[in-house]
C-alpha cells in the first residue's frame, strides 16, 4: 500500500519505558493504514533528546499534552493516535487512567490505547475487531472504523447486541443492525452479529472486555464510543464512566472514539 506522507500514526510517548509497546502497535498501524509515522512527546521543561533514539521522526514539545492532543489531527496530521495506559500511574502522568481520559476528551481522531497488559502484535493482529451494538443511537464513525479493521488490517468483525428482554429495546436495536446491514453492504464488508447477555444496566462494552480472558484478548480489539459529557449522571461522577472502567478492566487494546456532532473520515 502506498504510504500519505501528509497523515500519521502518532504515537504518543510520556517516557522510554512506554515505547517498546506503543511503538509496536504504532508501526503496525501506520504500515496497515499505509500513514507515515511520528514519535509525539510533551513535557513542561521539555522532552530533551530520548526521543531521538528510535530512529523515527519525532516531535518534542514544551507544554501539556492536553493541548497537544487537541492539534493532533490540524497542527500534526494525525488520523489515528497510540498511547500507554498503567492503571497504577500516578495522577500527574497521562498513563493514568483518569487522566489519560481527560488529556484525549477533546481529540477529534481515533485514538488506541495499550498498556503492559497488552501483548505486542503479531503480523495479523486483530484478528478479530469487537463494537457494539446496543439501543442508543449508533455513531456513524464507529461504523467506519470497524470497515478500517476489514478492509486494511485483514480483521474479522463481530458486532455484540445485548439480548434484551424489553421489546422497546429490542425494536431500536432491530432499527440500528438494520442501518448497519445497508451500511456495511454498500461497503463489501463482511461482519457476524453474536448476542451477549447483559445484567441490569451493564453498558455492553463491560460486558465484552469481561468475558474476554488474557489469552483471547490478545488477538483481538475493543472499538468503543465515549460518554457524551451531555449524557453523564450522577452514576457516571460517583462510579466512572464505562470508558474508566474499561481501562481498568480490558485486557485488550481499545480504539476509542469520542461522541462529536462532526464527522471525521480517515479513508474513502
Amino acid at each position: 500500500m502506498k504510504t500519505t506522507k501528509d497523515q500519521f500514526v502518532i504515537a504518543c510517548l510520556e517516557k522510554a519505558a512506554d515505547a517498546a509497546i506503543v511503538l509496536s502497535y504504532a508501526r503496525h498501524c501506520a504500515r496497515r493504514l499505509g500513514k507515515g509515522l511520528v514519535v509525539l512527546s510533551v513535557a513542561k521543561e521539555g522532552t530533551g533528546d530520548w526521543i531521538k533514539q528510535y530512529g523515527l521522526p519525532y516531535i518534542g514539545l514544551k507544554g501539556d499534552w492536553k493541548t497537544a492532543v487537541d492539534g493532533l489531527p490540524t497542527v500534526l496530521g494525525g488520523v489515528l493516535a497510540v498511547t500507554a495506559v498503567e492503571r497504577s500511574a500516578p495522577r500527574s502522568s497521562i498513563a493514568n487512567p483518569s487522566t489519560l481520559l481527560k488529556t484525549f476528551a477533546d481529540c477529534k481522531i481515533a485514538y488506541l490505547v495499550v498498556g503492559d497488559h497488552c501483548s505486542a502484535p503479531n503480523d495479523q493482529w486483530p484478528e478479530t475487531t469487537v463494537l457494539s451494538l446496543d439501543h442508543r443511537r449508533e455513531s456513524k464513525e464507529k461504523l467506519i472504523w470497524g470497515s478500517y479493521m476489514v478492509r486494511f488490517f485483514g480483521s474479522r468483525l463481530t458486532l455484540a447486541t445485548p439480548d434484551y428482554k424489553d421489546a422497546l429495546f429490542r425494536e431500536k436495536l432491530h432499527n440500528n443492525i438494520l442501518f448497519t446491514q445497508k451500511m456495511y453492504r454498500s461497503l463489501g464488508v463482511d461482519y457476524s452479529l453474536k448476542a451477549i447477555a447483559v445484567s441490569g444496566f451493564t453498558p455492553p462494552d463491560l460486558a465484552i472486555v469481561d468475558n474476554c480472558p488474557p489469552p483471547y484478548a490478545s488477538h483481538r480489539m475493543l472499538i468503543s464510543m465515549t460518554t457524551d459529557r451531555r449524557d453523564r449522571d450522577l452514576g457516571d461522577l460517583l462510579g466512572g464512566t464505562t470508558e474508566r472502567k474499561l481501562l481498568q478492566r480490558s485486557s485488550m487494546p481499545i480504539l476509542f472514539l469520542n461522541q462529536r456532532d462532526d464527522l471525521y473520515v480517515l479513508c474513502d
